[in-house]
């Protein structure tokens, strides 16, 4: 039988299965320092406890179990994700819950694959790539970036533009930029490519939203971008992208990450 409590009160599990989980577990290690557990623990023993834990962006993440879950309690937990009520769109996380939730899910999903998580360091980069006019966006960059994100949403994640709430959209942009959280290479109102840390904190830096504008592509920006960021934190770094997205993940891989662990998505439509 499948027991479950809230995250608030199985804090001290959650942090363990974080950092187990390694690159995976980053975002969520980095939340529930900052005290967001918003979430629950479930399992029957040690050898299957497991959290889902529910970011303030719709972002649902599962850690563990260390086993392969039978697909009843699979089922169990995703039925308790959709008891909880707590907001999600999309979730990542091992492939039989995320499967589980997926058939109790209504309608066509806009992604249901698997990812691969790459991690690497100062340590790791090509320190060939590194580049001395990587910089952290402006409010001149605004528009550029707003664009680079509707784009890379459209290509990777199927999102219609036409249904992206522009306000919130900017709110998010200005967030970032007034934050340092968006490096970019290129001149003020003319990026050539962007990413976000999406997650800094002792459990490591989450990066998030690698994009190269059209006609700048196969030049090995991308590449450059990812390997300066890196060189410049002193922490590990992890990010995660699609299975079957080859360009980007030799990107990542000729700036010195490397594959470490993969997981199932799913991005409800």
């Amino acid at each position: 039988m499948l027991t479950c409590q809230k995250l608030s009160r199985a804090a001290g599990l959650g942090k363990r299965l974080a950092q187990a989980a390694n690159v995976h577990g980053m975002y969520v290690h980095n939340a529930l320092l900052r005290g967001e557990d918003r979430g629950f623990a479930f399992g029957r023993d040690a050898a299957d406890e497991g959290v889902c834990w529910f970011g303030p962006r719709g972002n649902l993440v599962i850690l563990g179990p260390t086993v392969e879950l039978p697909p009843d309690i699979a089922d169990a937990v995703a039925e308790r994700i959709q008891r909880s009520r707590l907001p999600w769109r999309i979730a990542m996380g091992p492939a039989v819950i995320i499967d589980a939730l997926r058939a109790r899910c209504v309608g066509t999903p806009l992604v249901h694959r698997n990812q691969v998580y790459y991690v690497g360091d100062p340590s790791t980069v090509d320190r060939s790539l590194i580049r001395a006019d990587l910089r952290s966006a402006e409010v001149g960059d605004r528009d550029r970036i707003v664009q680079a994100t509707l784009e890379l949403n459209h290509l990777d994640l199927l999102i219609d533009p036409a249904r992206v709430d522009r306000r919130w959209l900017y709110d998010t942009v200005d967030e970032r930029i007034q934050d340092g959280t968006t490096r970019v290479l290129g001149g003020v109102g003319q990026v050539d490519c962007k990413l976000d840390l999406g997650s800094v904190g002792p459990g490591g830096v989450v990066i998030e939203g690698v994009f190269t504008f059209a006609g700048l592509r196969g030049r090995g920006l991308a590449s450059a971008l990812v390997a300066s960021t890196i060189a410049d934190l002193d922490q590990p770094v992890g990010l995660h992208v699609g299975e079957q997205n080859r360009s980007a993940r030799r990107a990542y891989e000729r700036a010195g990450m490397r594959e470490l662990d993969r997981c199932r998505l799913l991005l409800l439509g």
